[in-house]
């Protein structure tokens, strides 16, 4: 079952803003210690930055008090469908 969605802000490994999604979606852990996140966003630089992720250092920041982060030791990104699927492994996992 996924998380509910929420608001989030990237950054990456030199912690740059990369932009905003609107609309980001943890799904359930599937396969070992794999992240995966759904991530809609309407920003085009975004989109390209997260599509051309390959095994590269990532922070999320989700909007509002108490929303998670998520350091990635590692992320990949492509596309699926509508969204862009983030997945990889978190740093400490």
């Amino acid at each position: 079952m996924p998380t509910p969605a929420s608001g989030a802000r990237f950054h990456d490994e030199h912690d740059r803003d990369r932009g905003w999604a609107s609309r980001v979606v943890k799904r359930a852990m599937t396969f070992g210690r794999l992240t995966v996140l759904d991530v809609t966003a309407s920003d085009p630089a975004l989109l390209v930055f997260l599509r051309g992720l390959d095994r590269t250092p990532l922070f999320v920041e989700e909007a509002g008090e108490g929303g998670a982060h998520y350091r990635f030791a590692w992320a990949s990104g492509y596309d699926n469908g509508v969204t862009v699927r983030v997945q990889g492994n978190l740093e400490g996992a």
